[in-house]
């Protein structure tokens, strides 16, 4: 008898002390990131300073011992090529019809000695930008642009494909306030910098 008067008696004291609690505050959320919206920011606020005319005023490579590349251009140690060549950049016009402010695409000519190339790239907003707001502003693919159809290599061509200059992905940095300097930043083979100069 004794333990069924004590059972409502626990009973209630457990239900209050529930009551007593202060819930703990929800853990706060981070802000969500429209991370379209967050992409066309960035993109939008490099495009102005990217196109002109450029001096790749230092390449530097960094050597790699299994890379054929650097091995055909005679790239045996850590290297910096100064004024290595002169790049003439512009906007190009969008593929599709209506143009997607999450992307910049630019057409150019490429001066290496007395040769002269058509390139193109496209920039699109470096993941770690838009999410963490660090890092390099955006990612491209620096490549040859001539029109479809065979031709032959010519060997200053092949040299600037070797060093990984052309056919390769790279970051790009342009610093606050200062439009007249760029930083590319190789994401494969071997060029670990190039700073450009306007």
């Amino acid at each position: 008898m004794k333990y069924f008067a004590l059972a409502p008696l626990l009973a209630s004291s457990l239900l209050f002390a529930q009551c007593a609690k202060t819930p703990e505050p929800a853990p706060t959320a981070a802000p969500k990131i429209d991370y379209d919206q967050r992409s066309a920011e960035i993109i939008q606020s490099v495009r102005p300073a990217v196109a002109g005319n450029w001096t790749l005023r230092r390449v530097h490579i960094k050597a790699q011992a299994l890379n054929a590349g650097q091995y055909q251009a005679g790239i045996v140690r850590d290297t910096v090529l100064q004024d290595f060549a002169t790049l003439s950049i512009q906007s190009a016009p969008a593929g599709g019809l209506v143009a997607d402010p999450r992307y910049a695409a630019f057409a150019g000519v490429l001066h290496y000695r007395t040769k002269t190339y058509p390139v193109q790239f496209e920039l699109r907003a470096a993941p770690t930008r838009v999410v963490e707001n660090t890092g390099p502003q955006a990612l491209f693919l620096f490549d040859f642009n001539f029109p479809p159809g065979s031709r032959p290599t010519e060997p200053e061509e092949q040299l600037l494909r070797d060093l990984g200059l052309t056919g390769d992905n790279f970051s790009l940095e342009v610093a606050p306030g200062q439009p007249a300097a760029m930083t590319w930043r190789g994401l494969n083979r071997g060029i670990d910098r190039i700073e450009l100069v306007k």
